[in-house]
């Protein structure tokens, strides 16, 4: 990635002088407050973009061009970044999947689906303007290409979860154009498909690329209209995409649905290892909604106690309660809701599994309960 001496350096100085500062009892966060007048983009415990470009994708979604400061260090292509807003008076987080823009290690864009009644999402795709600065995080997730770039690799998507793929694939072409790279992305519609021109000009001009956009909602859940004629991941679509499937890494991010065909289908050919996913969304609880348990937790040497049905998760349940519970992304990436299971069980949604008390460190915006729970917040 581009970079210059002049500009990693700058980061490592204004550091050195925000560890003198804190000796001396002035906090990180006064000394960004202070550099954020001079230019926001110069903070360092705190780091900003500035949004330099937006444009329409599709009618639901669009794509914000991000300037960062330089004590951004990059991404790996597939990492997500945690954008937060604040919308009337609370502060949001979400992860989103960023590109690199011509290989900068300081700019890059994320896209950004509109979700029905996503708060975040539809901020961004109706609020954001150019010029306006958002906090971000550095870049992180392990959903990246390996160091030894395999001869082979297989992309899985669906609608939005295309980005990460589209980041992969942009740094195979620009840097590994042997890979044989196959993709297969499932959307709506044409117009749906993020990326649409873009995705087809690549196929063009990238000879090792096979390219399948398939026009379909049978991955896609609660959506009417899905027929037995429409495509879906099977091992017959995967046969014929890429005989091989079998011996070759698969990236695969999307919907529910689609993912959890993608992991039993890998599953059951015994190969779970080759299958890498992505999720930006957790699956939804299916507990019984009559299954009521008792979550105890303590915070700031208070205890709270709140009901939890098991179709919710742990943290939607405490605000239906009424209770302002510590969060962040809501997505479990974040860890800020993380509580410490003192006794009792709880599903992880992002994996399947259970976990039992004591000491278990859990995240309550990807658990459920599966019995009454004693809680102690880390955060």
């Amino acid at each position: 990635m581009a970079d210059s001496s002049s500009s990693s350096s700058t980061p490592t100085a204004m550091g050195r002088v925000s560890g003198w500062l804190t000796h001396w009892g002035i906090s990180p966060l006064a000394f960004d407050d202070t550099l954020s007048l001079i230019n926001p983009l110069l903070t360092v415990s705190r780091l900003h973009a500035r949004v330099v470009d937006k444009r329409a994708e599709t009618p639901g979604a669009s794509t914000l061009v991000l300037q960062a400061g330089s004590a951004f260090r990059g991404l790996k292509p597939g990492q997500f970044v945690l954008i937060s807003v604040v919308i009337n008076g609370v502060r949001h987080r979400r992860a989103y999947s960023p590109r690199s823009i011509d290989g900068r290690q300081d700019r890059f864009a994320i896209t950004v689906q509109r979700q029905p009644g996503g708060l975040v999402s539809n901020h961004l795709n109706e609020h954001t303007q150019v010029g306006d600065i958002i906090e971000i995080d550095q870049a992180g997730g392990a959903f990246t290409l390996p160091a030894i770039i395999p001869r082979d690799a297989l992309f899985i998507a669906g609608g939005s979860g295309i980005t990460p793929s589209m980041s992969m694939l942009e740094h195979l072409l620009r840097s590994q154009a042997t890979t044989q790279a196959t993709l297969i992305y499932f959307a709506r519609s044409r117009q749906d498909r993020i990326f649409a021109q873009a995705l087809d000009d690549m196929a063009q001009r990238w000879p090792q690329l096979r390219y399948l956009a398939i026009d379909s909602v049978a991955n896609t859940p609660n959506v009417p209209g899905a027929t037995a004629q429409q495509q879906v991941l099977d091992t017959a679509l995967l046969d014929q995409a890429l005989p091989n499937w079998r011996q070759v890494p698969t990236y695969c991010c999307g919907p529910a649905p689609l993912m959890d065909t993608a992991r039993q289908l890998w599953l059951d050919a015994g190969i779970a290892s080759q299958l890498h996913l992505e999720a930006f969304a957790p699956p939804k609880p299916t507990g019984d909604s009559h299954a009521v348990h008792t979550v105890q937790m303590a915070r700031d040497r208070r205890t709270h106690s709140f009901a939890a049905p098991g179709d919710q998760t742990i943290l939607i349940a405490g605000e239906t309660a009424g209770l302002a519970l510590k969060h962040g992304c809501r997505q479990g990436i974040c860890h800020e809701c993380t509580c410490r299971l003192r006794s009792g069980s709880v599903r992880d949604l992002t994996s399947g599994a259970r976990i039992d008390g004591e000491g278990q460190p859990i995240r309550l915006c990807v658990s459920a309960a599966m019995s009454d729970l004693d809680l102690e917040s880390l955060n």
